[in-house]
């Protein structure tokens, strides 16, 4: 039995694209639970439309790891898989391809499927996607924070899978976090010696497009994230992470001959820098228990 969890507001018309997808998957879901969080479009009357079990709760009570974690209390199956509101599988066999690594390997905490770019998604947001999700499956163990860094602990909550026995015993998601709930699950399991798997072959199409200003303030939360959690984080280098994801952008543009894009690169990523950095001071200046969670699709 599979059980999907979706978590949802004003979804919009994908969302209708996504649940009649989950109904063509090989391994179809048992349940559909979508958590919303006061749509005030169609969206919970399009999932109760198409028997998924619907869950309001009070927007100003959305928390990533929080609401995650009452959604996989009333899910029924041992596997469960989540989504965000417009990841839209790439064909019939994403659910199957995130399941199957889990039983063959019962080591295995979470599995994370791949995010390709939708057609219509910019030069800069296509690498980003393929830089994070390649066409290599890998797992990844305690064994491999030395060599891959920070990539050890990447993780993405827009198209997973859990082995609920295993997610309940170590603790679920972490409650009241500002962004990458996903990544320190991911963290926390593979430094209590389980693994992580990214399945290059479950698919979604999934991708954005950020301005600038949304950019900074995506950041700018990562970096107090980064600030909260730099005990776990000291395993792995932030710094080389991007660093190697700067000289592949570099390099994949030169290749291309496209060299205006090198240049909206280098703004982005000096963006992105002196969000993060400004963040991690920030937090660990006034830190504060009320702290604003960022809204993820």
């Amino acid at each position: 039995m599979i059980t999907v969890l979706i978590f949802t507001y004003n979804a919009g018309p994908r969302f209708t694209e996504l649940l009649d997808s989950l109904q063509e998957q090989t391994l179809k879901p048992a349940q559909i639970i979508v958590v919303d969080s006061e749509s005030t479009d169609e969206t919970r009357e399009v999932a109760k439309s198409r028997n998924c079990k619907v869950i309001t709760i009070k927007r100003s009570d959305f928390d990533h790891g929080t609401t995650r974690d009452l959604a996989t209390s009333n899910a029924q199956s041992e596997f469960i898989v989540f989504l965000t509101q417009d990841a839209i599988p790439a064909d019939e066999y994403m659910i199957a391809e995130l399941i199957r690594p889990m039983q063959s390997e019962a080591n295995i905490a979470i599995c994370y499927g791949r995010q390709l770019p939708r057609p219509s998604a910019r030069p800069l947001e296509r690498f980003a996607r393929q830089f994070n999700y390649p066409a290599e499956s890998i797992l990844k163990t305690r064994n491999d924070i030395e060599t891959l860094g920070l990539k050890t602990f990447f993780c993405s909550n827009s198209c997973s899978a859990v082995r609920r026995s295993v997610f309940n015993k170590l603790g679920g998601f972490k409650n009241d976090v500002i962004v990458n709930e996903d990544m320190l699950f991911a963290a926390k399991a593979i430094l209590q010696d389980y693994s992580v798997y990214y399945s290059a072959k479950a698919k979604v199409y999934h991708s954005h497009s950020y301005s600038l200003p949304q950019t900074f303030k995506r950041y700018f939360n990562i970096g107090r994230f980064f600030a909260d959690n730099k005990g776990i984080f000291k395993h792995a280098g932030l710094k080389s992470y991007s660093g190697d994801m700067l000289k592949a952008g570099v390099k994949t543009f030169w290749e291309k001959r496209m060299p205006h894009y090198i240049a909206a690169l280098l703004i982005e990523f000096t963006v992105k820098a002196a969000a993060c950095k400004l963040g991690w001071y920030c937090q660990l200046l006034f830190r504060s228990r009320h702290r604003p969670v960022e809204r993820r699709l």
